[in-house]
């Protein structure tokens, strides 16, 4: 819902409940402003008592107070709600030309406002919300003559915002003189425009003002007169309750044609009138329409008031936040300072300004302080980032932990940018270490960011080194596969490799480092690796092998088709698994074991199995296509719509390309297609050949690779 909406349903809702169609109102209200305000709070809404009156003021937009436009200092608000004579003036009615097709209505409102100074608008096109606004004092709608439909629709779909319109001060004159349609819900109460036929009782010819002394006869405009009468005067009648009825037939006061009643704060005046310029004696008539707009636009029923309230906006205070550091380490201290207030809240929780404060989280944390003045109560923040480096993840690592007294070895850090060794140690390159026994080497590692931490690491010095024999392996191999062994054994001083394949393999051994190996046999085997060091130590792994065998499969059978038809595919196994057969072109299901094909020449299929264990064998099945050339065109053809011989297509079998071209008696082309799939309809042009005979060409290529053309006639027959 709009704003306009809501707040004119607002004040139609006060209306209902009040049971109110005519205030008074002495002195003006309103509620929703504080008497002090900081400059940085939200907007108040302010809403007036009576509803319909103007908000200024520092600050003011709309029916808002805004501190922040305000700014600080002591401000007058000020709500006005005027008695009438103020506000924007509009003229509605439907698109189609003015009621009863003369100017008679603008020249009745440049008559009271002059011309310029009122705006006229369609009921089809303009914007409710702009017309029935706080800032629009007076508005006249008509329906007459064939615009009482639009009218109708018009107060159909915003009526209730109309009448809350008028509940808070708007001035309205609801006028139509159908000549279409039938009764109109006028609202506000139940006020209905009552309209039939010529003759029924609602058409008026002459009516009398009830009221002499009303202002409307009195001026501004003169002279006017209190009998009025008119071709018709009026072709509608008004009931509703509590009216000050204005207008009356002079035969029958009880029909009325033009009333009016407090609403609200508001005026409402409703009527049946046509245009005036069907109405006598001349120039009163317009004269007393004319005084009509302007009385209306003059006499609210509110009477007008004005109310002042004073509020203060407070600066918020200049609030400063600073930390020293704003870069760390991890667990390292900084000192947060906030500055231009008398107190300050943390977010997050846990700093005080002017104390030591770790900060417990790795990265960068936004700190958010929030400053209070204790005068004014007013707050503001500040911000500052935090960045913790973490802690370098160091490592000690080196190439044996287990090193023979006088051989070198090298100790190496991770996890930093940088690295410091005790014991004199340099990281990354070789050193000597000893004395005989344990010892436990400290690294010290400084990452890019300055941060430090370090590890240990600890290092046996014995006599002689062990080796330790260690291999990995692919374990899921079918025989035929060949793969590497990839040496892993421990220890810098391997002599030799001795390598048994358990009888996997021919030949059965090897002295490579990481031999590559083809599998000849299936079964289960052990593989091992004996290595032996430079001091003679052994050190021998063993891994267990499964080789799985090739699976079985049997493909058939080889066969010779004629091209168009269907060769079946077969390949069979004991072994699960999935089926691949290639060339896919042709194949109805290119991974069933079980299949066929349509090959336009003569092909080899290839299937390929591979079982759960991932072993793989393949097998050929040939389709020999026996291809005889044929091609031409029907004689005659029919397209009558029976569904037999409608369309004349090129006839053959493997044909590649065609280009078929008809030509009619006179030599003009009446179609053309290099496609076998799109045929002559007997149309050109969009329109039926007559029948006849027309000639032809055809131009045409087999998928062998043969080209032929022919020529002929062919007749259509209907």
């Amino acid at each position: 819902m709009n704003k306009f909406k809501t707040f004119w349903q607002s004040a139609l809702l006060i209306a209902a409940t009040l049971g109110i169609n005519g205030t008074t109102f002495a002195q003006c209200d309103f509620t929703g402003l504080e008497e002090i305000y900081c400059e940085g709070d939200e907007a108040a809404t302010l809403i007036g008592d009576p509803l319909g009156g103007i908000f200024s003021g520092p600050g003011i937009v709309g029916d808002t107070f805004d501190p922040s436009i305000a700014g600080p200092g002591v401000h007058t608000i000020t709500y006005e709600l005027a008695g009438g004579g103020t506000g924007d003036k509009f003229y509605l009615k439907a698109a189609a030309g003015e009621p009863w097709g003369g100017p008679a209505n603008p020249n009745s409102m440049d008559l009271a406002f002059g011309a310029g100074l009122w705006t006229i608008g369609n009921y089809e096109t303009v914007d409710p919300a702009l017309v029935f606004a706080p800032t629009t004092g007076f508005v006249f709608m008509d329906g007459g003559s064939m615009h009482a439909s639009e009218l109708a629709a018009f107060l159909t779909t915003n009526l209730p915002d109309i009448e809350a319109w008028v509940f808070a001060g708007g001035r309205l004159l609801l006028n139509s003189a159908p000549n279409e349609g039938g009764d109109i819900d006028f609202g506000f109460d139940g006020t209905v425009l009552e309209y039939a036929a010529p003759g029924s009782g609602t058409h008026v010819w002459d009516v009398v003002a009830i009221d002499a002394a009303h202002p409307a006869l009195l001026g501004p405009e003169l002279p006017t007169s209190t009998t009025m009468d008119g071709t018709y005067y009026g072709h509608g009648l008004i009931t509703g309750a509590g009216y000050t009825n204005v207008l009356s037939e002079d035969i029958d006061p009880a029909k009325i044609v033009l009333a009016e009643k407090c609403w609200g704060s508001g005026r409402l005046m409703v009527g049946g009138m046509t245009t005036d310029n069907f109405h006598n004696p001349d120039p009163a008539a317009q004269n007393w329409r004319a005084n009509l707009y302007s009385y209306m636009y003059n006499n609210a029923c509110g009477g007008g008031c004005m109310l002042t309230k004073e509020v203060e906006v407070f600066s918020e205070p200049d609030v400063t936040l600073t930390v020293v550091p704003d870069v760390i380490c991890e667990d390292e201290e900084v000192i947060f300072t906030a500055g231009g207030a008398d107190s300050y809240v943390f977010d997050p929780l846990g700093p005080t300004s002017g104390t030591a404060y770790v900060v417990p989280a790795v990265g960068t944390t936004t700190y958010t302080v929030t400053g209070t003045d204790a005068t004014s109560g007013c707050t503001n923040t500040a911000m500052v980032d935090v960045l913790v480096n973490p802690l370098p993840d160091v490592t000690a690592s080196s190439d044996d932990e287990e090193v023979c007294f006088g051989d070198a070895m090298t100790l190496m850090g991770g996890g930093a940018a940088t690295y410091t060794w005790d014991f004199g140690a340099i990281d990354g390159v070789p050193f000597t270490p000893g004395p005989i026994g344990t010892t436990i080497y400290t690294v010290t590692g400084t990452s890019a960011e300055g941060c430090v931490s370090t590890a240990t690491i600890s290092i046996d010095i014995i006599d002689c080194e062990p080796v330790y024999a260690g291999f990995t392996l692919d374990d899921n191999i079918c025989v035929g596969d060949c793969i590497t062994l990839t040496d892993t054994s421990v220890g810098s001083t391997i002599q030799t490799w001795a390598w048994d394949f358990g009888g996997a393999v021919d030949p059965n051994a090897s002295s490579e480092v990481s031999p590559t190996i083809c599998f000849t046999n299936v079964g289960e085997f052990n593989i091992s690796l004996t290595i032996t060091s430079l001091y003679g130590q052994v050190s021998t792994a063993v891994h267990s092998i499964t080789v799985n065998a090739l699976p079985v499969m049997t493909t058939r059978t080889d066969t010779i088709i004629t091209l168009g038809g269907q060769a079946d595919l077969i390949a069979t196994s004991t072994s699960d698994g999935s089926y691949t057969w290639t060339p896919e072109n042709n194949i109805d299901c290119a991974d069933c074991p079980i299949t066929w094909a349509s090959p336009l020449d003569s092909t080899t299929y290839n299937v390929v199995l591979i079982d759960e264990n991932g072993c793989k064998t393949e097998g050929d099945v040939i389709v020999l296509v026996n291809f005889v050339k044929g091609v031409g065109i029907p004689s005659a053809f029919s397209p009558n719509g029976d569904g037999n011989n409608d369309i004349l297509y090129v006839k053959g079998l493997g044909l590649a390309a065609v280009n078929l071209v008809v030509y009619n008696r006179y030599g003009e082309v009446v179609f053309e297609t290099k496609d076998q799939e799109e045929g002559w309809d007997g149309t050109f042009k969009g329109r039926m050949e007559n029948p006849g005979v027309f000639t032809w060409t055809l131009h045409y290529n087999f998928f062998t690779g043969d080209k032929g053309y022919q020529d002929g006639n062919v007749t259509l027959m209907r």
